[in-house]
């Protein structure tokens, strides 16, 4: 599979080490995409791993929401992949992303090769429980936001909290999730 990213997104990717995680807004898929560089991408499009995903709100002590999308993938025996991925609700793109898991049954891990010429996809359930469990996050979130959503990228009151809360957290942790075989 080819995937063509823009300009600014491709040269994030290509500076960040591998297995960085992040969001991807991709038009002709409804499910939240996660996309990550990989080493070898040929262990990805094997299939058969196991998946666990989270989801997960904080509020910094001066009122500043992180929404983390924790999640584990056993793609070997020896390869583990970890991520806490964050959104800021407060940024409109990510509260999109935010809806996309209160309402879709998967979630999309996407790879790409290391030069970012190559890329394979799975989808993962997520079930109707977390869904729900987004929907009323999403609606405490919603009761403390004040005036309108922010468009540009950068938040420096959300990265302070994000800063915060990963500190709280380590890769190692996650809360309750969904495994998906």
């Amino acid at each position: 599979m080819k995937i063509q990213l823009l300009e600014y997104f491709r040269s994030f990717l290509l500076h960040a080490p591998p297995y960085t995680s992040t969001f991807l807004v991709v038009q002709e898929w409804q499910e939240p995409v996660l996309v990550m560089r990989v080493e070898e991408l040929s262990l990805f499009r094997q299939g058969g791993y196991r998946a666990r995903v989270g989801f997960q709100t904080w509020q910094g002590k001066y009122g500043t929401w992180v929404v983390a999308v924790p999640f584990c993938l056993e793609v070997h025996p020896q390869l583990r992949v970890k991520g806490i991925p964050c959104l800021n609700p407060r940024r409109t793109a990510d509260f999109e992303i935010i809806q996309q898991f209160s309402r879709e049954k998967h979630i999309r891990f996407l790879f790409l090769s290391t030069d970012l010429a190559e890329a394979t996809d799975c989808l993962i359930a997520w079930p109707i429980v977390q869904r729900s469990q987004v929907r009323r996050f999403i609606q405490r979130i919603e009761q403390t936001l004040i005036g309108e959503k922010l468009t540009s990228a950068f938040d420096p009151d959300f990265e302070q909290a994000r800063q915060e809360f990963q500190a709280l957290l380590t890769a190692v942790e996650f809360p309750d999730g969904v495994w998906d075989s």
